[in-house]
């Protein structure tokens, strides 16, 4: 005879999660269209994560392969009583910078369990990531890992890997574009010139 049954263990988490998932969506935290725009080139990126582990390596050799620029690493806690903490200032404190202000901030974690996630299902640092003016993109866990901060973030990517890669653009692409564009310009002024040429010299023979 069973009186009463209750979620215990990762089921009870996996129920808190839905409910703050719910009440956020439901006060527009995931909504498209407040979404801040990546720039396509940034000048600088702050990097939010552990300074130990392979992600914040993964990060750095990622941008210096594609489009080597300065970075700023803040250190945090990512896992703990003092994750939300410590990601929480770590916004604050890039968002406040006067100088030297990243463009794009990038906030990370390698994968875990749902238990090691749950700083990253915090409800808020959900808003804190939110309300940042500088873009946050999210590459928490493993692609299959799917957190808060993930959908309330301005971008998603699957694995820091990726979020490098969709922060930062190929400087071989850039240079190839400016030739391409420099080629074109060239062609045009000389076109241009040929015509005004041919005009005068028309005009000259009508005088």
């Amino acid at each position: 005879d069973i009186d009463k049954i209750e979620v215990a263990g990762e089921g009870a988490l996996l129920k808190l999660i839905e409910e703050r998932k719910k009440r956020l969506q439901k006060n527009g935290y995931f909504d498209q269209d407040k979404k801040k725009s990546l720039p396509y080139l940034p000048t600088r990126i702050g990097i939010i994560t552990s300074p130990t582990g392979s992600v914040v390596h993964d990060i750095i050799n990622r941008v210096n392969d594609r489009f080597p620029m300065p970075l700023d690493i803040w250190p945090v806690s990512v896992q703990g009583i003092e994750a939300v903490s410590t990601i929480s200032a770590a916004i604050n404190g890039f968002n406040e910078m006067l100088n030297d202000k990243p463009d794009v901030i990038i906030l990370a974690r390698g994968g875990g369990s749902t238990e090691d996630l749950m700083a990253f299902n915090d409800e808020k640092l959900a808003i804190k990531v939110f309300e940042s003016e500088i873009p946050i993109v999210s590459a928490i866990g493993h692609e299959t890992d799917n957190t808060i901060i993930d959908l309330v973030a301005d971008l998603r990517a699957s694995t820091p890997t990726a979020a490098a890669e969709k922060v930062v653009p190929l400087k071989n692409d850039i240079e190839s574009k400016i030739k391409n564009l420099n080629f074109k310009l060239d062609n045009n002024i000389k076109s241009n010139f040929e015509s005004i040429k041919d005009n005068l010299q028309y005009l000259n023979k009508l005088l």
